[in-house]
């Protein structure tokens, strides 16, 4: 019985009476409903069955809870009642007292979480970051690879990567992905040298790799610097239109821009363009003028803007001079001393002061004029005052060089006099513009040190400093010295030693740049400082190296390149500072360079040659750097033109006019494609180069490589057709030429060119043709008299023609086997055994099976 109460159906008897009716009545389609129907019920009557079974199941449990003491219905209220009352112990931890512990658990736990959610937000950002770098590098890599290994034809255009977009990279951020790209440098390479010659397109627009901001602008200084002469050219003036490039650009919070770097630069070179290169003394002295006269218009422009600052109290008036100037200015800087000389009789004595800063400001007939009412006498002899306003005139006249003789001397001992005066230092303050101007005008180092101890805050800025410190260089690289009574060190006879511009060097190199960029705030100044020293290579080291100066690595490869235009990189030996003598000029340059390999050849072309004049402009250096520009950006057309080396030469003509010249630069390119396996780019370059028979001994090795293969697949005979074709061509170009070499390379082509047909004809079972071509080859002998003459003259065989010897013989003796003739053959086997070295066992073997299957 069910749980239910009813008795249970036998369902299997009635399926098997049914199935019975059906087959009995299969004719009747009511029998058949009717199946369907008891089919239905019985699934309806086995899910009821299958309740009832757990309905069984929980009377079981009630039994189990019965036989236990339990009553299931009250057990049942018990537990939907049932409700869960914490205990405070339950809710706080043990070692929590208060709510307040409490709460501040919980906010740790969620600081803590927080933190964990914030590091596993942040690692899995960095790695879809590197995932995308990575797959944006695998596609260059991918296209890369695929521009280097595609066959060159002139119906495929190559499409080169994007540029690397290194540190220097001057270009704008690149499209993002699913945006449509900018459009590359495309071209197709040149063919055979006998059919015309198209030159690549115009120069690209460069679409989303186009050049921004400075970048584009020097670039147009650098073209047009190109353009008026090369990197050794004097006549166009690149230090002002590097300054023009960069006239409207901020930055930021700085107060040292870029330009004033320029600026400086410009007042350093002003006097160098017409110079010659071997006149290091004289372009040395114009170099140290043109710091002086920068420094003097600097202090000159902050004399005037202190003055308009303190209108009333300088009372310059309406048309000053500038004496006037220097006046208005002492009022400004000594108005806590009272009234100053010039102003009221009997004031406070501001002689030096007037005389330091004429000097200083560059004024140097009005520092004369002041010296003529010196007040004391400078020296024991009589008319001291005029002596001295003479002698700043001389020093004047002099290009402001330290006075050496006798004038040099007393100017030195009156200084150490002053400093070793301690009367007179009591009875008046020690006047440290007086002793200034004795040390300046004798060149005095050691009494302008002692002066500096006497005086700490004399130099105020870097800019006092570095003007005393040029005034006593002297360009001379001699080591003069000047004899003078009263030495410092208190004997009868001193010597004043002479103050070299590497002293100066080497002093400001003792100190980081962050001593003279006011702790890096100001990177540029410290530029500045090296610049004033003529520490040129030091300067752009700073700039393309130091993390301060990330922002101006651009400005380091025009910096680079405007000094070497102008010869002053390698001039001066102590140029060491911020490591500059480990900065590569030309490497700087050429890293630059190749930012534009893929987007602009032409551009490319202009600092490529500037890199290698910097690296020497030996044939080689050209060479290879030409060579990098030829193969990365296939620019072959309009680098070299369509004339060839002597003829119009393309843009590269510019660079080098000389048409002899440019074609030992283009041989020199071709050997180092040669020697790199680039063979497609040597033979162009040689045939540009007009070495026709250089290009066509790499075409027969080619051909010879080629021939076997080409004749066993079909595939491969436009490759060799291609190879013949050019061949033609290069030997057309060496014409009737007597030269043995030349012989020798067109001779090995013409067999060449046989034994390619003969191999064919083999492969192809036509023995008649290939007994033909046998006969075009006079090396392989098939009468028994030339054996000996053929087997001696085997060592003198051309290199590309011997390699295939021993293809030829087995093409050769299967046309013989073919034909039965078995004395010829024999003859082809003696002379194989002959040259043993030429032929290998392999081969020695298969050619007596086919001579003993002839006999």
């Amino acid at each position: 019985m069910g749980a239910s109460g009813q008795r249970p159906v036998d369902w299997d008897a009635l399926l098997l009476q049914s199935s019975d009716l059906v087959r009995s009545e299969a004719a009747f389609p009511r029998v058949q409903r009717d199946v369907l129907q008891v089919e239905q019920y019985s699934q309806k009557l086995r899910a009821r069955a299958a309740r009832a079974d757990a309905t069984a199941e929980s009377l079981e449990a009630s039994r189990l809870l019965a036989h236990e003491g339990l009553n299931p219905r009250k057990l049942t209220q018990a537990l939907q009642t049932f409700e869960l009352r914490p205990t405070y112990e339950d809710v706080f931890a043990v070692e929590t007292a208060t709510v307040e512990e409490y709460l501040q658990q919980v906010h740790e736990m969620i600081s803590v979480t927080a933190i964990q959610e914030a590091q596993q937000s942040a690692v899995a950002a960095f790695e879809d970051f590197m995932d995308s770098c990575m797959d944006s590098e695998w596609q260059q890599e991918k296209r890369a690879l695929f521009d280097s290994v595609a066959p060159y034809s002139t119906s495929t255009a190559l499409t080169p990567g994007p540029s690397p977009g290194g540190a220097m990279s001057p270009y704008a951020p690149r499209s993002l992905p699913g945006t449509a790209p900018g459009p590359a440098y495309r071209g197709t390479p040149l063919g055979t040298l006998g059919a015309a010659r198209s030159p690549l397109g115009a120069p690209l627009a460069a679409g989303n790799l186009a050049l921004r901001g400075r970048a584009a602008k020097y670039a147009e200084v650098v073209c047009r610097m190109t353009a008026a002469g090369g990197a050794g050219g004097q006549g166009y003036s690149a230090v002002q239109e590097f300054a023009v490039a960069c006239a409207d650009e901020s930055n930021g919070e700085r107060r040292t821009t870029m330009l004033r770097v320029w600026q400086v630069l410009a007042r350093l070179l002003g006097g160098v363009a017409g110079l010659p290169a071997a006149a290091r003394t004289q372009r040395t002295e114009a170099l140290l003028a043109g710091a002086r006269r920068y420094l003097e218009d600097n202090f000159t422009a902050y004399m005037q803007k202190v003055v308009a600052t303190h209108r009333t109290q300088a009372a310059l008036g309406g048309s000053p001079s500038r004496l006037g100037l220097v006046n208005a200015f002492l009022r400004v800087k000594e108005k806590d001393r009272g009234a100053l000389d010039f102003d009221q009789p009997g004031g406070v004595d501001t002689t030096w002061m007037r005389i330091y800063c004429c000097l200083r400001a560059g004024f140097h007939a009005e520092a004369a004029q002041v010296a003529r009412s010196v007040r004391e006498v400078t020296t024991p002899r009589a008319g001291a005052s005029s002596d001295l306003a003479a002698q700043l005139a001389a020093w004047a006249e002099g290009g402001c060089r330290p006075l050496g003789g006798d004038a040099g001397a007393h100017l030195a001992a009156e200084c150490d006099r002053l400093l070793r005066d301690k009367a007179a230092r009591q009875r008046h303050a020690f006047s440290a513009q007086r002793a200034i101007v004795h040390a300046l005008l004798s060149g005095y180092n050691r009494g302008a040190e002692a002066v500096g101890k006497e005086a700490p805050t004399f130099f105020p800025t870097i800019e006092d400093f570095l003007w005393f410190k040029l005034s006593l260089v002297r360009p001379e690289g001699r080591g003069a010295s000047v004899s003078f009574a009263g030495a410092a060190s208190g004997s009868s006879a001193g010597v004043l030693d002479v103050y070299l511009l590497s002293d100066l060097q080497a002093y400001l190199q003792q100190y980081p740049a962050s001593h003279y960029s006011h702790n890096g705030k100001e990177p540029l100044l410290y530029v500045v400082v090296l610049l004033l020293s003529l520490q040129f290579r030091g300067a752009v080291a700073f700039l393309a190296r130091e993390a301060a100066t990330r922002d101006y690595r651009l400005d380091a490869v025009h910096l680079a390149i405007c000094l070497h235009h102008y010869g002053v990189l390698d001039t001066y030996a102590a140029d060491a500072g911020a490591g500059g003598r480990g900065v590569d000029i030309g490497q700087l340059i050429h890293r630059y360079a190749k930012e534009f390999l893929y987007t602009d050849p032409p551009l490319a072309l202009e600092y490529y040659m500037l890199a290698a004049d910097a690296m020497g402009g030996s044939v080689q250096v050209k060479g290879q750097l030409l060579r990098e520009l030829l193969v990365e950006s296939k620019a072959y057309g309009y680098l070299l033109g369509s004339g060839g080396a002597a003829g119009e030469g393309g843009a590269l003509a510019r660079f080098i006019p000389d048409a002899a010249e440019r074609s030992r630069v283009l041989e020199a390119v071709a050997h180092e494609c040669a020697a790199s396996a680039q063979l497609e780019e040597a033979v162009e370059l040689f045939m540009f180069a007009g070495r026709p028979r250089q290009a066509l001994r790499i075409l027969n090795q080619r051909l010879s490589d080629a021939a076997e293969p080409a004749a066993s697949d079909a595939a491969r005979g436009d490759e060799v057709a291609a190879v013949i074709g050019r061949g033609n061509a290069a030997a057309a170009a060496m014409g009737n030429t007597q030269d043995p070499e030349d012989l020798r390379e067109m001779e090995a082509f013409d067999l060449l060119k046989s034994i390619r047909d003969m191999l064919a004809a083999s492969a192809r079972g036509d023995h008649t043709r290939t007994l033909q071509r046998l006969g075009e080859l006079p090396f392989v002998p098939t009468e028994r008299f030339r054996l000996q003459l053929c087997a001696s003259g085997v060592s003198s065989l051309h290199p590309a023609v011997a390699d295939r010897l021993p293809a030829v013989l087995l093409a050769a003796a299967a046309a013989l086997a073919a034909g039965g003739k078995g004395e010829q053959l024999q003859t082809l086997v003696a002379f194989a055994s002959a040259v043993p070295n030429r032929i290998s066992q392999a081969v020695y073997q298969q050619l007596n099976q086919l001579q003993a299957s002839v006999a």
